[in-house]
């Protein structure tokens, strides 16, 4: 069932999960033909304000802020990388549109280590989620081009971490050159490089912790 934002009938995620949520207009995956030219007709840079973590014990859930963004890039993002990952992934803006996002660093805006200023949020879909209804195998040529959900705020459950280094609860989770790459900074260590992610909240156990994430543009 899909699912409509209540402030904007447009964003609309046919799969019911912003994990598995992607359409590549190219290629003509992901759309479901009963929401042809409504659906899949949808304007980059549109906002979904979510619920996630709903549980027993927390039916309400916590509020999560997605944006719908093409994902493109020039190098080679390969399914190894998503494979590596397999869980949501940090992504960078690669333009002053903040409509189109990377993994890649040195595609970031200003390229080389200028990228690592601009940190958009992390790619929700992965390998372990699948893409639709049917859980379709993610790959780097169906990514490629591809509209997709990324979380810029709120409770993230899972997301992938590169690096284990000063890994702490409260910590930031900083950019950090590399493909869906991020690495801990310890809050009370120092400050801030680069505008973070957001804070890591649980303990890091096989490269996934939960994050509190707050890298909205806005």
């Amino acid at each position: 069932m899909a699912i409509y934002n209540p402030s904007n009938q447009l964003l609309q995620i046919d799969t019911g999960s912003a994990s598995t949520y992607l359409f590549n207009p190219t290629l003509g995956l992901g759309a479901i033909t009963a929401y042809s030219g409504l659906g899949e007709t949808q304007v980059l840079g549109q906002r979904y304000v979510a619920v996630t973590n709903a549980t027993a014990s927390n039916p309400d859930g916590s509020p999560a802020i997605y944006i719908l963004v093409k994902y493109l890039s020039t190098s080679a993002t390969t399914t190894a990388n998503l494979t590596t990952a397999a869980a949501p992934a940090p992504v960078y803006w690669t333009d002053n549109t903040f409509t189109t996002v990377t993994g890649i660093t040195t595609e970031g805006i200003g390229g080389t280590t200028l990228g690592l200023n601009f940190p958009a949020g992390f790619m929700l879909v992965n390998t372990t989620t699948g893409v639709g209804i049917a859980g379709t195998p993610l790959t780097a040529s169906l990514l490629l081009g591809s509209y997709i959900l990324i979380q810029v705020a709120g409770y993230l459950k899972g997301a992938y971490m590169s690096s284990s280094s000063n890994a702490a609860i409260g910590a930031w989770i900083m950019p950090v050159a590399g493909t869906f790459s991020s690495q801990f900074v310890t809050s009370s260590s120092t400050a801030p490089t680069y505008q973070p992610f957001g804070r890591q909240l649980t303990a890091l156990s096989s490269g996934l912790c939960d994050v509190l994430v707050s890298c909205d543009i806005i």
